[in-house]
């Protein structure tokens, strides 16, 4: 007799081929029947008729690495149908780590992902050394979603190395090998892959650069030797110019990419959006990705497949928060702040006054300019890819209002909490012709979500959610996709590139971790901040409706829009 029977749903199996009408059959956390209605029977049923029955979705790309170990629930991707994350991106991660290294390797991920040092302090005990350590820790804390880990560049630098050479010098030959060591003890345990960054913008709360990019080519790519000798594992990277920040190392970049897929025979993987500084330079990415691709090399540039945004508003950044008379005020609570923002008096002067200039260290030092055509109110249902007509300057102009002053009016709304996107990649002229393209190229994987990250002004983990209204429902300003290929990008694909092969689709002997969907109630909700870090620390969040039920090794952890209590994920390895 089968655990769990899931009864007419629509059945999308993760592989891009047409849905079916059917049922889905689960025991012992496995599928063991798909296709049409049949008479089996089961311990337990679930009419999913009317709904889309899914794979759980695999998101690649997050920095949850100190969170599942705090928060069993890894919200808010849980909440978007997530039921396998991948950690230690970017070059970052936990393990290995020397007991005295360990707070210098926390302020890396802190710094460099935006996570408050209050709430890492509070909420991560990290009680392991080695990498395989790590993974056992993982596995041995039950939580809601499973978890899989690459290895970051920047701990095994810092092992090999002592932070003083590892923030400051190129490792020798004999820490080049023991990082080799380190990375194939992580990879014979059962992580995905390694990661590095080249970016100088990547720095820790002290303000240092990352240790990554003190790596020489050699090192790196000896690191991807050892992936190369173990036949497994993607090489996840930062490249230097991603941010747009040294725009004429591009082709340099690509040379090297392109150089490590073909040496490890691998999958290499980076995020990719199209930047204001280099509008086109996308297309070249994509032009040495096919080319590659036609090679038979794997070089996967990752796309959020959307308007990638900063979110702005009086608990994140704003563009008074350098003025004087803010300044002088800021540190009040909201509603007393509001109250004080409302005094005509103070208005005026804040109005009035020049921005001050924030320290070098200030993580949002670059944000407190605004630009009201890329400035947009967030509505009850977020639109990803909003019209001119719909920005802070076409309101202003329409009100006959200077931008400025409806922008600090519009702030006040909501006591305080409003939030707007300021559009700072994809944008192209508010369509998403651009994100229609980087998805639709075969060499690119949905990425880039971020959860974890960016707590105070960045929330893209909502990104299933959003494939599968906008992109495989409600786009009407251009094409769409068959909401069969959004599903195999969300699931089947990223499984199957991160090695993952034991999940991702609907198909007998493969874990049951399972979505069944409600088509016509599916929708993203409004981001919105939070105070539930450890330590009562801030960040973003954004929820959803519309998700039935999510099974991880078929046991139902979500039914009806909330938590059922359940925990069943534990760590993924590669397969």
């Amino acid at each position: 007799m089968l655990d769990l029977l899931i009864r007419g749903g629509t059945l999308i199996d993760g592989s891009g081929g047409e849905p079916i009408v059917g049922d889905l059959g689960i025991a012992d956390g496995r599928i063991v029947s798909v296709g049409p209605r049949g008479t089996d029977s089961a311990r337990r049923e679930l009419d999913a008729e009317g709904a889309l029955v899914t794979p759980g979705f695999v998101d690649v790309h997050t920095h949850y690495d100190a969170q599942v170990h705090w928060d069993p629930l890894v919200s808010p991707s849980s909440e978007h149908g997530v039921t396998t994350l991948v950690v230690g991106n970017c070059g970052l991660g936990l393990a290995p780590v020397r007991p005295g290294d360990r707070r210098a390797l926390q302020g890396l991920l802190g710094g460099v992902e935006d996570i408050p040092q209050s709430a890492l302090d509070a909420g991560l005990s990290i009680r392991w050394e080695d990498y395989p350590g790590y993974l056992k820790a993982i596995d041995e804390e039950p939580r809601s979603v499973d978890v899989a880990a690459l290895v970051g560049h920047a701990a095994l630098r810092l092992y090999a190395m002592g932070p003083e050479r590892a923030f400051a010098e190129a490792a020798n030959d004999a820490e080049i090998a023991a990082m080799g060591q380190m990375l194939a003890a992580g990879l014979a345990a059962g992580a995905l892959g390694f990661s590095t960054s080249r970016s100088r913008l990547d720095r820790d709360f002290e303000g240092r650069t990352t240790p990554t990019c003190f790596a020489t080519d050699r090192e790196t790519e000896a690191l991807g030797g050892v992936l190369a000798a173990s036949g497994r594992g993607v090489f996840q990277l930062v490249f230097r110019g991603a941010a747009g920040d040294e725009p004429e190392r591009l082709e340099e970049e690509l040379a090297f990419m392109r150089r490590l897929a073909a040496s490890t025979r691998r999958p290499v993987t980076f995020g990719l959006a199209q930047l204001d500084a280099i509008p086109e330079r996308w297309q070249r990415v994509f032009e040495v990705a096919g080319e590659a691709r036609n090679e038979g090399l794997a070089l996967r540039p990752q796309t959020l497949g959307r308007m990638q945004t900063i979110l702005i508003g009086l608990e994140t950044v704003h563009p008074f928060a350098y003025r004087p008379s803010y300044r002088a005020i800021m540190g009040l609570p909201l509603g007393e702040r509001v109250a004080r923002m409302r005094d005509p008096e103070l208005r005026g002067r804040i109005l009035r006054e020049e921005s001050g200039q924030p320290s070098a260290d200030d993580p949002y030092s670059g944000l407190f300019s605004y630009a009201p055509e890329r400035i947009f109110p967030i509505e009850a249902t977020p639109d990803y890819e909003p019209g001119p007509e719909k920005s802070l300057a076409a309101l202003a102009r329409a009100q006959g209002r200077p931008p400025l002053e409806l922008f600090y009016d519009l702030l006040l709304e909501e006591e305080g909490r409003r939030l707007f996107f300021f559009a700072v990649a994809n944008y192209h002229g508010g369509d998403h012709a651009v994100a229609h393209a980087m998805l639709a190229h075969p060499a690119s994987l949905v990425g880039l979500a971020d959860g974890g990250a960016h707590s105070g002004m960045i929330c893209d983990t909502g990104q299933p959610t959003f494939l599968l209204t906008h992109w495989g429902r409600d786009r009407a300003r251009g094409p769409r996709f068959p909401m069969a290929e959004v599903v195999r990008r969300l699931s089947g694909e990223p499984a199957a590139v991160f090695g993952l092969g034991d999940r991702g689709r609907l198909a007998p002997g493969l874990r049951a971790d399972v979505n069944v969907i409600d088509p016509s109630a599916l929708a993203l909700l409004p981001p919105r901040i939070a105070r539930d870090l450890p330590a009562g620390a801030r960040r973003l969040v954004q929820g959803a409706r519309g998700y039935v039920a999510t099974s991880v090794a078929g046991v139902q952890r979500r039914a009806d829009g909330a938590e059922t209590g359940a925990r069943p994920g534990r760590l993924a390895r590669a397969r």
